[in-house]
């Protein structure tokens, strides 16, 4: 193309045409080469596909197929295979006709061709005379995929139809067969199913079925005589429903190591396990299961099916025996006796536990021991050795055993049993009963001898003591004697009690019902005291202290009486009570004046103060006389009180703050009084100190609290914590405590003896960091 645009551009010189006439001549030489090889290579292609054609056109004439293709008219293109000669045909001629006049016997030939057309695939049969050919057929496509025409191929199966006809005869003759057999078989099915039913409705075992959920899908009869439900109340329930909580976990696990088996595994019974599971009513049933997993045709698992024996019966018996096992190895082991089992060979077969514990070693180390290989030569291994040889079936002897160092002496008991081949030796500790005769008679001198004394002393004592039954006195020592004015026993012996008091007591009780009633406490709880006016026999009257004590002799209850003559005591009783009477007096005489004299100097204090004109010196005395009457106020209460050593703290306290309210009224105008004392008596050791504490703590607040006519309140409280420690606290709402005045270094005489009675008391006190100013006293209280 360059070339051409150069030549119309300008004019070539020779020289350029002759370079481009060889230029061209290359080109034309090098295209007529390739033309060569592409005309070689498409003539080598016409060879190659017109033998596959030829190849393909004899494979189809030997294989019993009819290929054949049409355009879009329907036309044959290509029509070539073995069956075309069962159509009329030679494939010269074919080749041309209409499709339609090849299959015109067919009436549905157009039907197929035209969806074949369409785009559609298609598949038919069609019968020409005997024969029967498959039709498949295709549309045809070009290059861009446009339908062109239609292919298929058509398929001789006559000798397969007929084929398939004789085997339908066959099958029908064999499925007639086959239905006759399996109306057979069905009956006898049938009749073993029935007898399979039977059997397994009446059978005494669960037998039961449970998919691979764990539901059950299958329990005969026997679950309403094990579970009490009717079999279809537990059909589509889980199995674990009726197990016990404490076996879920190891059931659920069992049921899944069972299930994870594979088909391939060889199919046993398992080894069959006890359960316990829960009935309707809620009561436990012991039960011995067998399982084996149940498999499909295909050897799919299904689930579990098996068999259960109620074996509560058993399991019962089992524990009672057991529980009886257990409480006679119990007893054996309790009784503090050597039980031991010996066989004939002279080894031990068994030993209790307190025979293993005497030695230091275990039950278990005497099994099959010989008998003597604790002691070599012991006298127990000769006894029954010797009683082996015997034709006894019993035997008994004392014998000495040496057990850890000490010797104890034993009385061995022996029987034979299981025909004399074994026998049980009890061994019975009689060391303490050979001790306790050895100390009998020893033991019976010293009572006597100490009987002796006690009769000495019962006979020596000033007390009267007698032994009374229901009827009367039946014995009494000399004492008594003298005390009731008898000369002899046989003037006491037989008498009752009421002939020795008076009718009637000081408290104005029958004596007769009240000396009974006495009698019957005695009885009752043991004994009884009281105090008693007696008679004597000349019927002179004498009070008595009186001791019943009830007792037992030979078997019958009586009351032994101690009766003490009481008469100096009683005066002596009368002399000080007239004393402490007297001495009463004298105490609220002593307080009464006390409190006078304190009163009087609390006065004197007052009228002293109307002659001084200082003020400064007022107000001391003031302080003085409050002070003074806060200690009167505690001899009046002392006074008017039954307890000369403690008064009420709670009255105190209530009757001093009102005391001080009325001395400072012009200060306390607008100040109200709050108290909250616990109940608490307080001697006057420690009474006196404390008001004198409120009395300068609560005069404080009334007088500086509260300046400049300010309302407010004083707080008393008092508690008292584990009935010991006492806590008392004032407090006010006033301005507060300065902050630049110490309390405990103060100057102020009131301040400073606050701090010496805190100490006084061994208390502590304390200013706490409130609104206002608080004090916080704490001590001890005496005991």
């Amino acid at each position: 193309m360059s070339y051409c645009n150069q030549s119309i551009c300008r004019s070539p010189n020779p020289a350029e045409m002759c370079d481009t006439a060889a230029s061209w001549q290359l080109i034309a030489d090098r295209l007529t080469v390739e033309l060569s090889n592409t005309r070689a290579k498409l003539d080598a292609e016409i060879d190659r596909l017109k033998q596959e054609n030829e190849t393909l056109h004899a494979a189809l004439s030997c294989s019993p197929i009819f290929l054949w293709a049409t355009d879009k008219d329907g036309r044959l293109t290509l029509a070539s295979g073995k069956n075309i000669e069962n159509l009329g045909f030679k494939q010269p001629v074919t080749v041309g006709l209409s499709i339609f006049e090849v299959y015109g016997s067919q009436p549905d030939i157009l039907e197929n061709i035209a969806e074949v057309i369409a785009g559609k695939d298609r598949t038919w049969n069609a019968r020409e005379g005997d024969f029967i050919h498959e039709i498949r057929s295709t549309a045809l496509r070009d290059a861009r995929g446009e339908i062109v025409g239609a292919v298929g191929v058509a398929t001789d199966i006559t000798d397969r139809q007929k084929s398939i006809a004789t085997l339908q005869t066959a099958n029908q003759e064999l499925e007639h067969k086959l239905q006759q057999q399996a109306a057979v078989l069905n009956a006898a099915l049938a009749a073993s199913e029935k007898k399979y039913r039977n059997l397994v409705e009446t059978s005494q075992e669960l037998i039961w079925s449970i998919d691979i959920q764990g539901i059950l899908t299958f329990v005969n009869t026997a679950a309403k005589r094990i579970y009490g439900y009717d079999p279809p109340e537990m059909i589509g329930r889980r199995f674990t429903e009726f197990l016990i909580p404490q076996q879920k976990k190891q059931q659920i696990e069992i049921f899944a190591q069972l299930l994870a088996r594979t088909s391939l595994q060889q199919q046993t019974p398992n080894s069959p396990y006890e359960i316990e599971q829960v009935r309707k009513d809620g009561s436990p049933v012991h039960l011995r299961v067998n399982s084996i997993i149940n498999q499909g045709e295909n050897g799919a698992i299904l689930g579990l099916c098996g068999t259960a024996t109620d074996i509560s019966d058993r399991k019962r018996s089992e524990a009672a025996l057991q529980e009886a096992t257990d409480q006679l190895r119990a007893v054996l082991d309790a009784v503090p006796g050597l039980i031991s089992w010996i066989g004939s060979d002279l080894r031990y077969i068994g030993v209790n536990q307190h025979l293993a514990t005497s030695f230091q070693l275990s039950p278990e180390s005497f099994v099959g021991q010989e008998i003597n290989f604790l002691d070599k030569g012991s006298a127990f291994g000769e006894m029954i050795r010797n009683f082996f040889d015997s034709s006894s079936q019993q035997t008994w002897q004392e014998i000495d055993i040496k057990i850890n160092g000490s010797t104890c002496n034993y009385l061995i008991v022996a029987q034979k049993y299981h025909q004399g081949t074994a026998a049980v030796s009890v061994g019975i500790d009689i060391t303490d009963r050979k001790r306790a005769e050895a100390q009998k008679t020893e033991l019976i001198t010293s009572l006597q001898e100490s009987e002796r004394k006690l009769r000495s002393l019962y006979e020596a004592t000033s007390d009267a003591v007698m032994l009374l039954d229901e009827q009367a006195f039946f014995d009494c020592n000399v004492a008594t004697l003298r005390i009731f004015g008898c000369s002899n026993q046989e003037q006491f012996y037989g008498k009752k009690p009421s002939e020795f008091s008076p009718q009637f007591q000081p408290n104005g009780q029958d004596s007769r019902r009240l000396a009974a009633q006495k009698i019957s406490t005695a009885m009752q709880t043991g004994s009884c005291r009281f105090d008693w006016v007696h008679k004597r026999l000349d019927g002179s009257e004498f009070p008595a202290e009186v001791l019943l004590n009830a007792m037992e002799i030979n078997g019958r209850k009586v009351i032994q009486a101690v009766v003490r003559d009481i008469t100096d005591r009683k005066r002596d009783e009368d002399r000080i009570k007239a004393s402490l009477a007297e001495k009463e007096v004298l105490f609220k005489e002593i307080h009464h004046r006390v409190k006078n004299n304190l009163q009087v100097i609390s006065s004197l204090l007052k009228l002293q103060s109307r002659y001084i004109k200082d003020s400064r010196v007022t107000e001391m005395l003031k302080e003085s006389q409050n002070r003074v009457m806060s200690m009167a106020l505690v001899h009046e209460q002392l006074y008017q009180s039954k307890d000369f050593s403690n008064i009420d703290f709670a009255e105190y306290i209530q009757n001093l703050a009102h005391n001080l309210f009325q001395a400072y009224e012009t200060h306390a105008e607008s100040v109200k009084l709050q108290t909250n004392i616990a109940p608490c008596s307080m001697n006057i050791d420690e009474a006196v100190p404390c008001g004198l504490i409120i009395n300068e703590l609560v005069t404080n607040a009334l007088k500086y609290a509260f300046e400049g006519e300010i309302a407010g309140t004083i707080n008393i409280d008092f508690s008292l914590e584990n009935d010991r420690v006492c806590v008392l606290t004032v407090s006010d709402s006033g301005v507060g405590f300065p902050q630049n005045l110490d309390y405990r270094n103060a100057r102020t005489l009131g301040l400073r003896l606050v701090g010496s009675l805190v100490k006084q008391i061994r208390g502590k006190i304390e200013l706490l960091e409130t609104t206002g100013t608080t004090f916080k006293i704490t001590f001890s209280k005496k005991q």
